[in-house]
């Protein structure tokens, strides 16, 4: 019986863009004109206003994940189907909650019989925690996997006996899980809480051109489970002798830089983010740990009314590692979303002025 060992990754994108490309966007920001920044009093009059309305998002986001597998000294790509998935996110005050999810009628996620089926689940929440710190925790599972390099896998454990007939059918993982569980914690250096939300999250309208410093870290722990049963065209594989396996590990990483928002005409805003980082990984089954260097950087164009609004952006972290089979070099994720605010229940608002009366 073949005994599978899994080294987790994840790998949003197969091409390798240049990141050079969120350093000249970074760049040309002090070259774009026709700003309408809101003045003092307007913006105070609007950040109370915003107290008592709740902003809701729907959108769709691409991300393509890869597991790295290792087995006899090469690494194997285990993946999920699913591509596109649905997003929802809503604000209220100082509290982000986001879930996101593939929907069953979504047929474009190459869900098949050679392929298997994926499950996708999602769920975040976002809060200041005091004028300077911002916390956000998530939770994310994949359900589901193939193996992407079967034939090869094949020829690897078979020593090129017996492989002249193998066919491109793929082995399944129908019950493997992947679950991560992060947490980001955030300092401003430099900057307002109230504009550097808006780099987070598009629920918040921009109201000036800004410039912020903070520092940050990323901490998960993540576990691949269920990978002992497998299909393979039509036959069931079991390694029931050596019980449920379950591979973990955990990373950290330390990161700190800058973003720029700019305002251009009166509802239209650009964001760039580029933030170096300092990466650490250790495989616990394996004992295995890794530091590292890489970069994280996003950017976000979009339209805000105060009403309605709507954007897309993109997401890049790279690090720099060779090690495929413990994380990926490369990481990127694409991002639409609409959304309109609405004016909260007096309920809330109040049950909520007893809550910020105790935080202060």
């Amino acid at each position: 019986m073949i005994i599978i060992k899994i080294c987790i990754f994840t790998l949003i994108s197969k091409y390798n863009m240049k990141s050079s490309v969120f350093f000249s966007l970074f760049l040309s920001f002090s070259t774009i004109e026709y700003s309408q920044e809101i003045s003092d009093p307007d913006e105070k009059k609007y950040l109370e206003d915003d107290r008592h309305k709740i902003s809701l998002v729907g959108g769709i986001s691409y991300i393509n994940n890869s597991f790295g597998l290792f087995y006899e000294g090469e690494t194997f790509r285990l993946k999920p189907n699913d591509s596109f998935y649905t997003e929802f996110f809503l604000r209220y005050r100082w509290v982000d909650a986001s879930i996101s999810f593939a929907p069953k009628f979504v047929r474009i996620n190459n869900d098949d019989d050679t392929k298997g089926k994926t499950k996708y689940f999602n769920l975040g929440f976002a809060f200041f925690i005091s004028p300077k710190l911002r916390q956000y925790v998530n939770f994310n599972q994949v359900k589901g996997l193939y193996l992407e390099d079967t034939k090869r896998f094949f020829e690897t454990v078979l020593n090129d006996e017996f492989t002249q007939e193998l066919s491109n059918d793929l082995m399944q993982f129908p019950d493997a899980k992947y679950q991560s569980f992060t947490g980001d914690t955030s300092y401003l250096l430099f900057g307002k809480k109230e504009n550097y939300r808006t780099y987070t999250n598009m629920t918040y309208k921009p109201l000036k051109n800004d410039f912020v410093l903070l520092t940050g870290l990323v901490y998960q722990y993540n576990l691949m489970k269920d990978t002992n049963r497998a299909r393979y065209q039509g036959l069931e594989i079991n390694d029931t002798e050596n019980g449920n396996s379950v591979t973990k590990d955990v990373r950290l990483t330390l990161r700190t830089g800058g973003g720029m928002q700019k305002i251009i005409g009166k509802n239209w805003y650009a964001i760039v983010e580029i933030y170096p980082q300092i990466h650490y990984g250790y495989l616990i089954d394996e004992n295995y740990n890794e530091f590292n260097v890489g970069l994280n950087s996003y950017s976000r164009i979009g339209f805000d009314n105060g009403k309605w609004f709507f954007g897309g952006g993109a997401q890049l972290n790279w690090i720099n590692s060779n090690n495929d089979n413990f994380y990926s070099t490369t990481n990127w994720l694409f991002r639409f979303g609409l959304g309109f605010r609405i004016k909260s229940p007096k309920f809330v608002d109040k049950q909520f002025d007893k809550i910020d009366q105790i935080l202060k």
